[in-house]
């Protein structure tokens, strides 16, 4: 009887080892960091604004105007210039030399109220192409916010001292956005 205590103590022994070894050992986790750097994001929705179509002009003083809409993409503060060189002025194209006749050709920008213009207002009244907002207009980020619409607003009209030649006029203005420290 000794010896069938001694085997079934051994037993019992052996099964609750396995049973111990065999028990769910609970959940067991590894963790990893994660990180990314943002860097300044300045981003025109698309390659460019559409085209400002200006109806014709039809009298020595007889200005048009019209505008177009482009949403600006930025996580920081930028300052928006302008094209000041005569490529932002309308002239007649099919005049020999180019550019050769000319209208009066003006400019201003509004924002959507998202960033807030800075510079004394002569972004937000129409200035000729070569004083349009030269010195940068100032666009402030405002957070949860990255959309800045900016429309582009364009007039045209006759010198008052020289009515343009008949024809088609076209120019070019080219906005751009640089970063600025916040």
């Amino acid at each position: 009887m000794k010896n069938l205590a001694k085997v079934l103590l051994l037993a019992a022994l052996c099964v609750s080892a396995k049973l111990a070894l065999a028990a769910d050992p609970g959940p067991d986790s590894a963790t990893c960091t994660v990180n990314v750097t943002v860097t300044q994001i300045i981003e025109w929705e698309g390659a460019a604004y559409a085209d400002i179509d200006l109806a014709d002009i039809t009298a020595q003083d007889d200005p048009e105007t019209g505008f177009s809409v482009y949403t600006l993409w930025i996580n920081c503060n930028v300052s928006l210039t302008a094209d000041n060189t005569i490529a932002a002025e309308l002239d007649n194209t099919g005049d020999v030399p180019p550019g050769t006749d000319t209208l009066v050709t003006e400019y201003y920008v509004d924002y959507d109220g998202d960033g807030a213009a800075t510079t004394g207002g002569t972004d937000t009244t129409y200035a000729t192409y070569d004083n349009f907002i030269s010195g940068g207009s100032a666009i402030t980020h405002v957070d949860n916010d990255g959309a800045v619409e900016i429309t582009l607003y364009a007039r045209a009209n006759n010198d008052t001292d020289n009515v343009a030649d008949a024809g088609d006029y076209t120019c070019t203005q080219t906005l751009t956005a640089t970063w600025t420290s916040d």
